[in-house]
């Protein structure tokens, strides 16, 4: 899996700016703020303490689906998005897990802060986290005859995910960030997103909602899961998970890191793909949705991050969630969603990002059958010349040789007339030559 390079040189782009009037003394004070001044003003202290509650609901040691402590979190969360006057309403959406009785007749809820749009309120942006837990990593000989009273602090994996849209919630309700609010937003806890001994399935809240959403025509024009951010100690970075109809979702996302300069890498196009969350559910009905989690997967290691040990066990508690990290993602998504949901008020131009470095993507598929695209980023108009070559060296494909102005450019390669094999994608473009290889599979 690649990553995008650590943001350390100096950055384009032009700032949101909006003007924020504040009575004093009968007088009116003009302060001007950024994008970059709305996502520092994410609260390292509130995402903690959501943390901690959570870790602890209710004072018991569990979130796990149909225990008293997942009742607890509930009613910890549905009093915390109560709290948040901007929101137009708090639901609790109630549901039944498939499984043997009792288990399938107890409710089990997710709760839904709506923030209503004023210009296009039928089209809604999801922020979604799921706030039950899970200590099956402990073993099945602990973890299925222990399951209703296990220690499952669940920090990490998902009380992080949850913090971030709780804390989204507080900033983007107030009337002071100027967040226009031209779309809905949903602020959305999931129940029952992890599998268990005493029920059935797995992603049942989220599958719940989605085939409601679905059934009732509800527009949702993307949703974000935000799944296990807090655990990488090595590197500021997160993966996005998509698949090929999302994949837009995950652009956005990095644009929105660089035009608001949060310092977090995440991967780059094609991003890989999973279900092992509730954006899954989302897919199935048709709509856009991308994950963001601290690697993909968690279960391995790269030269990004160390695997994770401490998910689904015990072990999973606060000391072991790097903070910074969670307020970095939750920043990244706070800029994303005032770019989606119709930026601030007063604002005087739409970002403008460019890179800083000539760069070449993977190709995706690949391998492919019969045809394959590539992109490429230019930070200036520039001449660039893409050709393919086969194994022995022999061109084989012209794919372009003209100027293009500064962004991102795709194109397409046809490997129709060619027979099976490794294929070498080289570019030259501003005194670089960068090159790949792709598989052409038949």
């Amino acid at each position: 899996m690649s990553a995008a390079h650590a943001r350390g040189a100096p950055r384009r782009w032009i700032l949101l700016c909006f003007s924020v009037c504040t009575l004093i003394g009968g007088s009116s004070a003009q302060t001007m703020l950024s994008l970059t001044d709305l996502t520092d003003s994410v609260s390292t202290d509130n995402l903690r303490d959501h943390i901690a509650a959570l870790e602890h609901p209710g004072g018991l040691h569990s979130r796990v689906t149909l225990t008293p402590g997942n009742d607890s979190a509930a009613a910890y969360i549905t009093r915390a998005m109560g709290s948040i006057t901007g929101l137009t309403s708090v639901e609790r959406d109630t549901f039944y897990v498939p499984g043997q009785p009792p288990y399938n007749t107890k409710p089990i809820v997710n709760i839904i802060g709506t923030l209503e749009g004023l210009t296009r309120p039928s089209e809604v942006l999801i922020l979604g986290a799921h706030y039950d837990c899970s200590a099956s990593r402990m073993g099945d000989a602990i973890w299925i005859p222990q399951w209703l009273t296990i220690n499952a602090p669940g920090a990490d994996d998902n009380a992080t995910g949850v913090a971030c849209i709780l804390e989204l919630a507080r900033l983007l309700c107030d009337p002071a960030s100027g967040f226009t609010r031209d779309v809905t937003v949903k602020f959305i806890a999931f129940g029952s997103e992890e599998s268990g001994p005493a029920h059935d399935g797995s992603h049942n809240g989220s599958t719940h909602y989605a085939q409601s959403a679905r059934a009732r025509g509800e527009d949702i024009i993307g949703m974000l899961s935000i799944d296990m951010i807090g655990y990488n100690w090595s590197r500021n970075y997160t993966a996005i998970v998509s698949n090929a109809a999302s994949a837009w979702l995950g652009d956005q996302f990095r644009t929105a890191l660089f035009s608001s300069g949060v310092p977090l890498e995440t991967t780059i196009p094609p991003y890989p793909y999973a279900t092992y969350s509730d954006h899954e559910a989302f897919w199935t009905q048709g709509y856009p949705a991308i994950l963001l989690i601290e690697h993909a997967p968690p279960w391995n290691s790269s030269s990004v991050y160390n695997a994770n040990p401490y998910y689904h066990k015990t072990s999973d508690t606060l000391g072991t969630v790097n903070i910074d990290l969670v307020r970095r993602v939750t920043q990244g998504v706070l800029a994303m969603s005032i770019l989606m949901g119709g930026g601030v008020s007063g604002a005087a131009e739409i970002p403008v990002v460019l890179p800083q470095m000539t760069e070449l993507r993977p190709n995706y598929p690949n391998p492919f059958n019969p045809q394959t695209t590539v992109s490429f980023v230019l930070p200036a108009e520039a001449w660039a010349d893409a050709r393919v070559y086969d194994n022995l060296g022999r061109e084989v494909a012209l794919l372009a040789q003209r100027v293009f102005p500064p962004g991102e450019h795709t194109l397409t390669f046809d490997g129709s007339e060619l027979p099976s094999g490794i294929y070498l994608l080289r570019l030259a473009a501003r005194g670089t030559v960068l090159s790949q290889k792709m598989a052409l599979v038949k």
